[in-house]
């Protein structure tokens, strides 16, 4: 019967080198504990959030962003939902993007576009001149990111674009009324913005690898 050296074990695992996804980035193994940990707060707080305020209208208007909102609002909006349709598409949405992105991005970095996706919603809804509740402006984030890395990867990514526009043009133009196009302009525009930040970290890593060799 063997017997297991954890010493030994610990030391090979210090030696072992990261395993990189194909955009460069350090991949996080397992499931994406992240996404699962945002989706769980935001239904706690659906839950929970009317019992503490009275009632589900006093709760929305507590942790709405809008211009004059404290700064804890920034980020409490986008933890508050209207409607079960409006947690679910929103979780829904979240599930499905949070479950490529996280593994091929890494925890860390997952959570850093979703949390300044989020304050980016919410400084457009300021900044605009609006009011609104929801995690859409982090969502938007991601979506937008989603998009540079398929562009990186070059694979079509019309589809992404077509999404960005019906949910930020309509509802600009009126025709899809109660949904914050400033919220999403704003997550869709940051998010863009870090992924494309991260992915110069990548480059200068690897430019600066190669010039090594």
């Amino acid at each position: 019967m063997g017997v297991l050296c954890v010493d030994c074990l610990n030391e090979a695992k210090s030696k072992a080198r990261p395993v990189r996804s194909r955009l460069g980035f350090t991949m996080t193994a397992g499931p994406p504990l992240a996404t699962y940990a945002i989706i769980g707060l935001n239904v706690i707080a659906y839950i929970v959030g009317p019992s503490i305020y009275g009632s589900r209208v006093a709760w929305e208007n507590a942790w709405a962003i809008w211009p004059q909102s404290d700064w804890s609002d920034w980020i409490l909006s986008g933890f508050a939902h209207g409607s079960i349709w409006h947690i679910g598409f929103n979780m829904l949405a979240l599930f499905q993007l949070g479950s490529v992105l996280e593994p091929a991005l890494g925890r860390y970095r997952f959570l850093t576009l979703y949390g300044l996706s989020l304050l980016g919603g919410s400084l457009s809804v300021v900044l605009l001149g609006s009011a609104a509740i929801g995690a859409s402006g982090a969502i938007f984030g991601l979506i937008a990111a989603y998009g540079i890395v398929l562009k990186r990867l070059r694979l079509p990514y019309t589809q992404v674009l077509v999404i960005a526009v019906i949910f930020i043009g309509a509802p600009f133009l009126g025709l899809l009324p109660g949904i914050s196009w400033q919220g999403h302009l704003g997550g869709a525009v940051v998010g863009a913005a870090t992924m494309l930040v991260m992915f110069r970290g990548v480059d200068r890593r690897e430019a600066a690898a190669r010039s090594a060799r």
